[in-house]
């Protein structure tokens, strides 16, 4: 790499990191997992809602995943969709707030629908959008460190102003405290949105990216769409690379799923608490600062030690929750916050180290298709997997749903000990 080119990779890098970490804590502070099925719950609707609203999230992402990838391969200006997403989220956010504290109970529910789905949409595009960019823009070692400093300086970030802001508001009414940190969030992803725009892309890959424009197939059409998404699984499935990363990346579904559900049960037994909310997202702020040199650390020796270690503390959380709403060894929210704390570490780790891996790994001509295509094939089997879920939940109990997660996420972390070590090819992933 030219001088020239590594003083703009420095550049950008900064930037980078300004802005990833305004919006790591924006998506904390406001974290739809979370907050809203927290939120949820204290405005008294439904849990087979608040449970429905995972799989409304993955139908989102799936819907992205399957329609949005072909135009986030064919942008230009990367940086502007992400500014773009960004913007929308927090208008999101902005109308589900307003929803809960003006709006009637069947506007609430509509509201929240509303957001969740599009915040889905947003979010995924935003994914693989990032996934690209970082690609192109950055080497191996600066990608690495950009998202666990970015982790760790987000959940710093984050912490701080959760616990200033619940001092403030420590008197005030529940919904008012809510309102405080999503409304936090909300200027955040503002923020990051407009610094995201000082961002100087590379021209690299703009021929490539000008050729599909201008190439008639690339003309929506649903059905189109889908017979591109089948044969390029079919072109990819042929490949060792995506086929091994594929296999672990459906395993490691229930990690990321183990959050909302998690709130859900904190939200039913605390959601009257002063500190039930704030614990919650205090707990997810410190899970960052820790998981950032905690899975660098252990990345460098080994991706699927990640994997296995995250899918290992998943499980755990969920079997200590389950544990303690039967036998209730704590009553406090701080069982809750710690089990959070746990997961959160665990979700942080899994999902760093596999974007980390899979930029490493997959070729750059395949890059946007097989995220499209592995995102596909997780989203539909999460939209299947969270309906049953949130079906056990309204029927016995959330605690029910978090035992079968936790079993699935221990039966994971076999699958990942036994498939053969997933970055040995990819140093620093």
């Amino acid at each position: 790499m030219n001088d020239d080119s590594s003083n703009e990779e420095k550049r950008n890098l900064s930037i980078l990191r300004g802005q990833g970490t305004l919006n790591t804590m924006a998506w904390t502070l406001a974290n739809p997992s979370v907050v809203i099925s927290y939120l949820a719950i204290s405005l008294d609707l439904p849990v087979i809602l608040a449970g429905l609203l995972v799989t409304l999230r993955q139908a989102a992402c799936l819907t992205t995943a399957l329609f949005g990838t072909p135009i986030a391969a064919r942008r230009l200006r990367k940086k502007v969709d992400l500014a773009a997403t960004d913007v929308i989220v927090a208008l999101c956010f902005f109308v589900a707030l307003a929803s809960a504290a003006f709006g009637t109970s069947l506007m609430v529910t509509l509201a929240f629908i509303g957001a969740i789905l599009i915040v889905g949409l947003a979010g995924e595009y935003q994914s693989i959008v990032n996934t690209d960019l970082y690609g192109d823009m950055l080497r191996s070692d600066s990608r690495d460190r950009l998202f666990y400093s970015v982790m760790t300086f987000g959940g710093a970030g984050t912490a701080a102003v959760a616990l200033l802001s619940h001092q403030y508001f420590h008197d005030s009414p529940p919904f008012t405290r809510h309102a405080a940190m999503v409304s936090i969030g909300i200027v955040l992803f503002f923020s990051a949105s407009a610094m995201v725009l000082l961002v100087r892309e590379l021209s690299a890959s703009v021929p490539e990216a000008k050729a599909a424009v201008a190439n008639p197939a690339a003309r929506f059409s649903i059905g189109s769409r889908i017979r591109e998404v089948i044969e390029n699984f079919k072109l990819l499935i042929e490949m060792h690379w995506f086929r091994k990363y594929l296999v672990v990346r459906i395993a490691l579904l229930t990690v990321e799923m183990s959050i909302p559900f998690y709130a859900i049960l904190a939200a039913l037994s605390h959601h009257g608490s002063p500190r039930g909310l704030t614990a919650l997202v205090v707990s997810t702020a410190l899970a960052l600062c820790v998981a950032g040199p905690l899975w660098q650390s252990v990345g460098h020796l080994s991706t699927r030690a990640v994997m296995i270690a995250g899918a290992m503390m998943a499980a755990a959380a969920g079997l200590i929750l389950f544990a303690n709403h039967f036998l209730e060894i704590v009553s406090a929210p701080y069982i809750h916050a710690v089990a959070l704390f746990v997961v959160s570490v665990a979700v942080r780790g899994v999902t760093t180290a596999r974007s980390l891996y899979f930029m490493d790994v997959a070729p750059k001509q395949y890059r946007v298709i097989s995220l499209g295509a592995s995102k596909v094939i997780v989203r539909i089997l999460g939209v299947g997997l969270s309906m049953i879920l949130a079906t056990v939940a309204h029927l016995q109990h959330v605690a029910w749903a978090i035992l079968i997660i936790a079993l699935i996420n221990a039966a994971a972390a076999i699958l990942a000990f036994r498939v053969s070590a997933l970055s040995e090819t990819s140093g620093n992933a």
